[in-house]
């Protein structure tokens, strides 16, 4: 483990966690709005259930007193809730009323006036904008000195609970004052965020298939997807559902974030666990299928109660494996993206502190804590990664500076491999050259020695015979000792090496050299090493035969190309191919080698009828290198 990144890891998360809870989220959710201003006292709250939501029908129902806050289970149900609040004064800006109902949707009336009344209040299939919390001014107009009255009609489908707390009544512009910043928080941010988010999604959709992570980036366009389907499920609040069926959309949306996180995490970490991410999906496919079950085959509350509670402990199961991920990540893999994984980990905090706010109610911590985080961790996210792997907005001479950069980078590279190439292949070469000569001391070297030392032995060698003897062993020798060296790579340096060789070879025993190379052969390019060491030893060979038997005072090298073949002779006026034949294992060893690159070695008198030619025939169509 690398304690020293671990070290640098471990101030980054703690300065990023400071950052987020004291910086950005205790000054904008947490922020203490002062000292709230004096409240209307509310008295004589009523309760009586009605058969249709009107205020005619509210007129005349009959009312029993109850006290606030008030529940009511378990079934879809239509209330008159009315009650009295007393102001000595009225404010020239009037009243502000902030309603706080678990309900449905709701109409209220101060004083026999309606203020608040919209969508549907139908007993079956309402609209949900009794879910919105906002501050409703009540006009000093409808209001009087002392004692005055109000009315909600409340409607309450799918959801069994019906919660009545008493609203709060104050001098308006105070009111706005106290609540602005809160309201704001739990209206406009949250449909902020969703455009917001709904754009990264987008953008995390392109990086699909532009970026080489494509989980993560699939992963990531998923999770802002699955907020942005919660914020849509808090402001959508006339959709084509009824209260079952939003009941069910509200566990699928909402126990679909945490099981993105946690696909999104074990991608973001490069090294995703086997088989997590479809057992992550498998798992929320059957929760999802338990809790429709419960929602509409189980009586009330238990159809709700218990969904209630598998919620729960799927947060707190998320809020666990999404941080014992983060932890195994750090523990077993080297990470230097230090900023991602220090504000993965508040999205980890934040989800914990949320599964206890529902596990430990009676705590009072605050819940949304995820989505409150969503939009600025996201961001900041997308910012950190887009920052490490993407170049975006360069002018077009940096962008073709890059592209430069990298053409020579790669031009460089192939250069490298064909050296490396040509190299291989040039020891290959040489490595067989060397188990041809190791054959030759043992066929060639080594018989004519061992015969030269019998015949010494047994008394029957002539001087000028064992000369005559060594004089072959010596030329094999030279031509082994020629061998072992480089000829170059190319047919043009391999002419002129073996033209540098030889030359100086005939001329000091006194025999005549006459070189001949058509310039046309210049222009030939398709042998390779190879090839090229082949042809060499071909004509090194036919040159060593006719110094030592030919007896001749003239040789003769010419390179010509004839039609589609590359033709090379070596000419000698000696005493022809009757005397030169019986070189017999040199002619075999260059027919061999022209085998090997595809071409053919004839011998037979020279061009006067005196002497011996040996002619070696290559076809020019032979563009690769032989084997």
């Amino acid at each position: 483990m690398n304690w020293r990144q671990l070290g640098k890891l471990v101030v980054m998360i703690g300065l990023v966690q400071a950052l987020y809870w004291f910086v950005v989220d205790k000054p904008l959710f947490r922020a203490d709005p002062g000292e709230a201003p004096p409240m209307a006292e509310i008295t004589e709250i009523e309760v009586a259930r009605l058969r249709s939501p009107s205020l005619a029908e509210a007129h005349r129902a009959t009312y029993k007193p109850v006290e606030m806050p008030w529940f009511y289970c378990c079934d879809s149900a239509v209330f008159a809730v009315r009650g009295n609040f007393h102001v000595d004064s009225i404010p020239p800006n009037g009243l502000g009323v902030i309603s706080d109902l678990q309900v449905d949707n709701y109409v209220l009336a101060v004083n026999g006036t309606v203020l608040v009344a919209r969508g549907r209040m139908t007993a079956r299939n309402p609209s949900f904008h009794g879910q919105i919390k906002h501050l409703t001014r009540i006009p000093a107009g409808l209001l009087k000195p002392g004692t005055n009255s109000f009315t909600y009609l409340t409607v309450r489908d799918g959801f069994p609970y019906t919660d009545i707390y008493p609203p709060r009544i104050a001098d308006y512009d105070a009111l706005n004052r106290h609540s602005a910043q809160r309201l704001f928080v739990v209206g406009d941010f949250y449909r902020i965020s969703g455009i917001l988010l709904g754009l990264l999604g987008l953008l995390s959709t392109i990086m699909i298939f532009r970026s080489d992570d494509w989980r993560f980036a699939a992963w990531l366009s998923a999770l802002c997807a699955a907020f942005v389907a919660y914020m849509a499920y808090t402001t959508w609040l006339n959709p084509p559902l009824d209260g079952w069926g939003r009941m069910l959309a509200f566990y699928a949306i909402y126990l679909f974030i945490p099981a993105a996180l946690l696909c999104f995490i074990d991608s973001w970490t490069r090294h995703p666990l086997r088989l997590l991410q479809q057992g992550i999906l498998a798992t929320y496919l059957v929760v999802i299928a338990i809790i429709a079950w419960h929602i509409y085959r189980v009586p009330m509350p238990e159809g709700f109660d218990r969904p209630a509670m598998l919620w729960v402990w799927c947060l707190m199961g998320s809020a666990v494996l999404v941080i014992g991920r983060l932890l195994w990540h750090f523990a077993t893999f080297e990470e230097d993206r230090l900023i991602e994984s220090a504000l993965l980990t508040v999205m980890a905090v934040a989800l914990v502190i949320d599964a206890l706010s529902n596990w430990f109610p009676e705590w009072g911590v605050r819940e949304g804590n995820l989505l409150n985080a969503s939009a600025f961790l996201l961001l900041a996210m997308t910012a950190a990664f887009l920052a490490r792997n993407f170049r975006l907005f360069q002018s077009q001479g940096a962008i073709n500076a890059l592209l430069q950069a990298k053409v020579a980078q790669r031009e460089a590279e192939l250069v490298e491999a064909a050296q490396r190439e040509q190299s291989l292949i040039r020891q290959q070469a040489f490595d067989e050259e060397r188990r041809r000569i190791m054959r030759d001391l043992h066929d060639g070297l080594g018989s004519q020695l061992m015969s030269i030392m019998l015949s010494a032995r047994v008394g029957i060698a002539e001087p000028a015979a064992v000369a005559e003897g060594l004089q072959s062993v010596i030329d094999e020798m030279r031509l082994m000792v020629d061998s072992m060296d480089s000829v170059g790579e190319s047919l043009n340096s391999a002419l002129a090496t073996f033209k540098a060789r030889v030359q100086p070879r005939i001329e000091a025993t006194g025999i005549a050299f006459d070189w001949q190379e058509n310039p046309s052969i210049a222009g030939i390019d398709g042998f390779g090493p190879r090839d090229v060491l082949q042809i060499f030893r071909v004509l090194q060979e036919a040159v060593t035969n006719a110094l030592k038997h030919a007896q001749c005072s003239r040789i003769a090298v010419q390179a010509v190309r004839e039609g589609d073949a590359l033709v090379f002779r070596v000419e000698d006026d000696g005493k022809g191919i009757a005397i030169t034949g019986q070189a017999g294992r040199g002619l075999v060893n260059m027919r061999l080698r022209a085998e090997s690159v595809q071409g053919e070695v004839a011998m037979g008198p020279g061009g006067d009828g005196k002497g011996t030619r040996i002619t070696l025939t290559l076809p020019l169509r032979m563009t690769e290198p032989a084997d």
